[in-house]
């Protein structure tokens, strides 16, 4: 009888972002990697807890460069080397940018699937971290906001600004309009409405910010952005 081949380990080396960090057992460390060419990877950093020495790079906000084993078939991968591709030490010292970057981090360990490269999204998650490491930066809460109406789009769920998600019927640029952010966009009276009611101007401004088309959101606007994008983030995880 011919003798079975026993898949090939696969050896991985990528630039990554530390979105997650968990004690494992007696010594090591689960770890979530949101990776430029594979997405996101769950491993394992074998003796990680019991010594710094093997793992020192493995912090969060800062562009990393690691390398992965993959064995087919395995819940989790194996994270072997770890190294600070770019840090970002303005960034890493600042709370309020801090709590802003981690809730985008988190947007993006809790909604990007496994294993399955979202470049999109690679390249809009650092774009932010950069942003947020440079000085002077626009407003932390407004480049959030920015960024979570692109990655919105980058994870293919873009909001429907200009028209019902049910009927298609278009909506007067002139008009307050209802939206459901769980249910893509706008929802007209006749299609039973949505939660929030927003105004024509802020309504203008979200989509231009969401196409990339506008400058910095203003603060009034901060609120309902992000209203939209966690309602509509909420529903996709869920749903998943």
């Amino acid at each position: 009888m011919p003798r079975s081949v026993r898949p090939r380990t696969e050896r991985l080396r990528t630039e990554a972002l530390l979105v997650r960090r968990v004690p494992f057992g007696e010594a090591d460390l689960l770890v979530g990697l949101f990776t430029e060419v594979r997405g996101l990877v769950s491993a394992v950093a074998r003796g990680g807890r019991r010594s710094a020495k093997r793992f020192p790079s493995l912090e969060p906000m800062h562009l990393l460069r690691v390398t992965v084993e993959i064995r087919p078939g395995a819940e989790l991968a194996q994270l072997t080397e770890a190294a600070i591709e770019r840090p970002r030490l303005r960034l890493a010292g600042d709370l309020a940018r801090l709590e802003v970057a981690g809730r985008a981090l988190r947007w993006v360990r809790e909604i990007a699937p496994a294993q399955t490269p979202e470049r999109a999204v690679w390249d809009e998650l650092n774009q932010l971290l950069d942003r947020l490491d440079a000085l002077p930066s626009a407003s932390p809460q407004a480049l959030l906001a920015e960024t979570g109406l692109r990655l919105l789009a980058a994870f293919g769920w873009g909001l429907e600004l200009a028209q019902c998600v049910r009927c298609g019927r278009a909506c007067d640029a002139t008009q307050s309009a209802y939206v459901d952010p769980a249910r893509g966009g706008l929802v007209c009276r006749g299609c039973g409405g949505g939660p929030l009611l927003l105004r024509p101007e802020p309504r203008e401004r979200l989509l231009a910010a969401m196409l990339g088309d506008a400058p910095e959101i203003p603060e009034d606007d901060i609120p309902m952005a992000l209203d939209l994008v966690e309602g509509a983030l909420m529903a996709h995880a869920s749903g998943s």
